[in-house]
């Protein structure tokens, strides 16, 4: 029992630093001028494994007596993402629907930007201008950002795992 409350509070303490991180991260993406940077925003997911990595560490040496299953790393990183996917996810919708929503329309444009960029004709692009305001209504970036978080979180805790597992002694 003790074990399984020591589990959720390394999931809420490091998802919610997390999710501090990546709207303090996002706050300063949209503010900076680095919105459609995609070279900065890589700087999101070194976020997320430094605090996966922090979290699963925290875990095996201070809960765990030093010991930590390949499992049990890989579950507790993936719900250190949800936790804060889910805050970050919030955050965005609020954001975008009610903060800032100029904000949102500057998104769009550096999307329609984006395609212009990459060769996509004018005449194309109105077609699928519809789609794009669907797929980055706010409500939408904010569920996309929590499915998003889980899949990036399950790959960056399979690897941290990896390097951070102990198992257990087992007596002979």
């Amino acid at each position: 029992m003790e074990q399984a409350a020591s589990k959720s509070s390394t999931v809420y303490t490091y998802g919610l630093y997390l999710g501090i991180a990546s709207i303090l991260f996002s706050l300063l993406t949209y503010y900076s001028g680095m919105l459609g940077d995609k070279y900065f925003g890589y700087l999101g997911f070194v976020i997320t494994i430094i605090f996966i990595f922090l979290g699963l560490k925290s875990y095996k040496e201070k809960e765990n007596d030093g010991v930590m299953k390949y499992g049990q790393g890989v579950s507790l990183g993936v719900l250190i993402t949800l936790v804060g996917g889910f805050l970050s996810s919030a955050f965005t919708y609020v954001f975008f629907t009610f903060i800032d929503p100029a904000k949102h329309q500057e998104l769009l444009s550096i999307a329609q930007e984006q395609q212009l960029q990459a060769g996509v004709p004018e005449a194309q692009l109105e077609q699928i201008e519809g789609v794009m305001n669907v797929m980055m209504s706010p409500i939408s970036l904010a569920l996309l950002g929590i499915v998003g978080a889980v899949i990036g979180g399950l790959i960056i805790s399979l690897i941290i795992s990896a390097i951070l597992k102990k198992d257990p002694v087992s007596a002979v």
